[in-house]
């Protein structure tokens, strides 16, 4: 079973509008965005510690220092690179499978069906498209099979694991639609 997840969050969220940017929020990276009434990349940390993941290694770079409060919370934090599949194979005991997941998405699904399957394997919409979380395999990322900083581009080489949907809040409207979910889930408006 996989212990460890990589989370990138070294963006600096270039897809959102100016109309986001120029909102106080900008003080912190996308995936730190508050939605539901707490940064969006906790509830995939929360998330993947419930399914038993015990190391949890988010890949920072923009704003890093935004990132230290969750270091208190277990996570580690190691800085990103220009490339990074170098950024990922440089994180100490890096283990021969592990989760891979972009800061910015959160798949609707069994997480932990996901983690007990065979890997390597790429979550899917049912439409087919918006992988945001992988289970992948180191050997894969120093052979150049795979490059982490494009889940989708993985499909091809990994089975694909079929969800509902998710979160993504990538884009302006992408966060609008997770913010008004959110409400709705955890402050029941």
């Amino acid at each position: 079973m996989i212990s460890q997840a990589v989370i990138l969050c070294g963006g600096k969220g270039t897809r959102l509008s100016d109309r986001y940017r120029y909102q106080p929020i900008l003080e912190v990276p996308k995936c730190l965005a508050e939605v539901g009434g707490k940064p969006f990349v906790t509830y995939s940390i929360n998330m993947l510690k419930g399914i038993g993941i015990s190391d949890i290694v988010l890949l920072v770079g923009y704003l890093k220092e935004n990132f230290s409060p969750l270091e208190s919370a277990g996570v580690r934090l190691v800085e990103t690179q220009p490339d990074v599949d170098k950024a990922v194979l440089s994180i100490s005991h890096l283990e021969d499978s592990f989760i891979l997941l972009n800061g910015d998405c959160f798949p609707v699904m069994d997480w932990r069906d996901f983690v007990r399957s065979d890997w390597p394997q790429v979550a899917v919409k049912i439409v087919g498209r918006d992988a945001g979380i992988a289970t992948v395999s180191k050997q894969d990322v120093e052979e150049g099979l795979v490059n982490c900083s494009r889940i989708s581009d993985m499909i091809p080489r990994y089975s694909t694991y079929t969800i509902l949907g998710g979160l993504h809040i990538g884009t302006y409207q992408g966060l609008q639609r997770a913010r008004m979910f959110m409400d709705m889930v955890v402050f029941g408006e």
